[in-house]
């Protein structure tokens, strides 16, 4: 028999990379298909030391999946050492699947007991037959496949390993269970993470709620609706080729009545599977179709999107029907500026990011159809030009609202970075004015459209922060922000500082200090500042506040905590007016908010009157 040089072949065909995922699930259908009915599937975790062996990690280090099956008899050693073999084409079976473990674990190690005799071997990429070891032996059908020395020690997450694998072997469980064959898998773990450690999917509790046929140019897709209880939330089709699931298309994140998945077969579909079964090769668009391949993905996908939704309408009485009404009051809330027919019906099942990414393109045609009627000088309707600026405030007012809820969502230990970055990403040089959030202070510095970008501030800024560096053994961290007068010279700054949180009266006060001696550095370099506002982020509690209230700093009006304020003198000659204010995260995020949602209100108001 000619030989394959299966070290070369396995680097040229898995080029995508193999996961646990990928492994585990070859391993379970193998064992399905070997009639197994009883199968476990065991996670070993090892406690690891970091790179620089001054933390400790849990990660993934031994997989091992057992089963009840026929195991390893000499008609199925044979097929192992055979390459694409065809034995099992009338269930699927593509041959190559076992490779998977030679990418993923450095060792292969399987035992298998059947009526009569032990089978044993390592799998590796030179195996043969005769590399197996026979001891006569009787006991119980049981066929064990190890895998160590992974190539990746990365520190798994068993519950989304656990539920994505149950998904993808959900139709194959159900349609076995069709036929009488009831399989159940058990999942094990000694990870210690927030996940059951023994957990078991059994096909006898798998029920299909309804199942539909539909018709794409004369290809037959067949689905069947499956549905899981709240928390768990969402709507997916999950594309199965030979009847495992290949690709999740998400219809709605957003549906929170229970979870819907949708496994969808066809021939088509196991046509257009890969040999290793990672990815469906579907044509993008009609235009890209021929003969091996005539259903693209924009044909396709639409088509299962209504199918799939009418299955669940008709199973759940009106569910999504009343889910997607409720939606639409929700993004006519929220998301005024959209025309909510202007996206064809689905934007009750999109979610948020979806809705604003799916009208973006929309406005993005918009704008560029209106400046090639002005290059090629077609007439342009001014009102179309405004309408466009119009929608684009509107927008960016809704953007605003987005970056500020994620914001307050952020751990208080992450205050510090994250809200830097949101202001002015952290080795960022200013020179792209959206990174700008300068405005999350306070909205006059919406008119700030210059940072650091001139040369000459950018040198003096990074000499006067050395300087500092040097001088209080401290780096300051702050962003710095400038506006320029008529000629063009920066006259005003301003500073945002950020304070760790958990710092003591001391710190806190040093902190101030360093804000206002750094501010003085920057006036005293750039001769053409004439008025500084300086903000410095830090927690206030019951001491700090009573030592800053006083030592002069006035109370300011926050909508939630403590903000106070004082003015001082700096420059030279001490003729430069400081404005610091001090503040927690929290009460930024929230003033910030409040003030966005006047131009929410607003908002709100005129698209409500431009309906009526």
């Amino acid at each position: 028999m000619a030989r394959i040089n299966l070290k070369k072949f396995i680097a040229e065909h898995y080029k995508g990379g193999v996961t646990a995922r990928d492994v585990i699930r070859e391993a379970v259908t193998n064992s399905i298909q070997a009639g197994a009915r009883t199968i476990s599937v065991d996670l070993w975790f090892e406690r690891q030391s970091g790179l620089f062996g001054d933390e400790e990690r849990t990660v993934l280090d031994r997989i091992t999946i057992c089963d009840d099956g026929e195991g390893f008899t000499q008609d199925n050693l044979n097929y192992f050492d055979e390459i694409c073999t065809g034995h099992k084409d009338d269930i699927g079976g593509k041959g190559v699947g076992r490779l998977a473990f030679l990418k993923y674990a450095s060792r292969v190690e399987i035992r298998s007991q059947l009526s009569a005799q032990l089978v044993e071997f390592r799998y590796t990429p030179d195996f043969k037959p005769d590399d197996v070891k026979r001891t006569t032996s009787s006991g119980s059908q049981k066929t064990t496949i190890t895998l160590t020395d992974l190539r990746e020690k990365i520190n798994t997450q068993v519950a989304k390993l656990v539920n994505s694998m149950c998904d993808d072997l959900r139709l194959l469980l159900f349609l076995k269970k069709q036929a009488g064959q009831i399989i159940a898998i058990k999942f094990t773990h000694n990870s210690k993470q927030p996940f059951t450690e023994d957990f078991i999917f059994s096909g006898e509790h798998i029920e299909a709620l309804k199942t539909r046929t539909f018709e794409v140019s004369g290809e037959i897709f067949d689905c069947y609706l499956f549905r899981e209880d709240a928390p768990r939330k969402g709507i997916i089709a999950m594309l199965c080729a030979d009847e495992l699931c290949v690709e999740e298309y998400q219809i709605s994140k957003r549906f929170d009545i229970c979870r819907y998945l949708i496994s969808i077969t066809s021939n088509y579909l196991n046509r257009s599977s890969n040999i290793e079964r990672q990815k469906l090769e579907i044509p993008k668009a009609d235009a890209d179709t021929d003969l091996v391949s005539p259903i693209s993905r924009e044909k396709l996908m639409p088509r299962i999107h209504e199918e799939c939704l009418a299955m669940i309408n008709e199973t759940a009485e009106g569910d999504i029907d009343a889910f997607k009404l409720g939606n639409i009051d929700k993004l006519r809330k929220y998301y005024p500026f959209i025309t909510i027919e202007s996206l064809h019906g689905d934007a009750a099942m999109l979610d948020a990011d979806e809705i604003v990414k799916t009208y973006r393109a929309q406005q993005a045609r918009r704008e560029d159809q209106i400046v090639e009627a002005i290059e090629e000088g077609r007439k342009v309707d001014f009102d179309d030009i405004s309408h466009l600026a119009s929608d684009d405030l509107a927008r960016f007012i809704i953007h605003r609202a987005l970056l500020i809820d994620s914001l307050a969502k952020m751990p208080r230990e992450s205050a510090e970075d994250v809200l830097h970055n949101a202001i002015l990403r952290k080795r960022s040089d200013g020179d792209d004015i959206r990174e700008n959030n300068v405005w999350l202070v306070d909205d006059k510095f919406l008119s700030y459209s210059s940072i650091y970008s001139d040369e000459t501030l950018v040198r003096i800024v990074r000499e006067v922060g050395a300087e500092t560096e040097s001088k209080q053994q401290r780096k300051p961290d702050v962003a710095a922000f400038f506006s320029k007068d008529n000629e063009g010279r920066p006259n005003k700054l301003v500073i945002v500082e950020f304070k760790k949180p958990g710092a003591d009266i001391f710190e806190n006060n040093k902190a101030l200090l360093q804000c206002r001696l750094y501010a003085a550095e920057l006036v005293d370099r750039i001769k053409t500042l004439r008025e500084v506002f300086a903000f410095s982020v830090v927690e206030i509690d019951d001491e700090f506040y009573k030592d800053m209230k006083r030592t002069g700093f006035k109370d300011v009006f926050s909508l939630s905590e403590r903000v106070v304020y004082d003015d001082f003198a700096i420059g030279a000659s001490d003729d430069i007016p400081l404005h610091l204010y001090v503040m927690p995260a929290s009460a930024l995020i929230t003033d910030a908010k409040a003030r966005n949602r006047v131009f929410e209100e607003v908002l709100r108001f005129n698209m409500a009157h431009n309906r009526h």
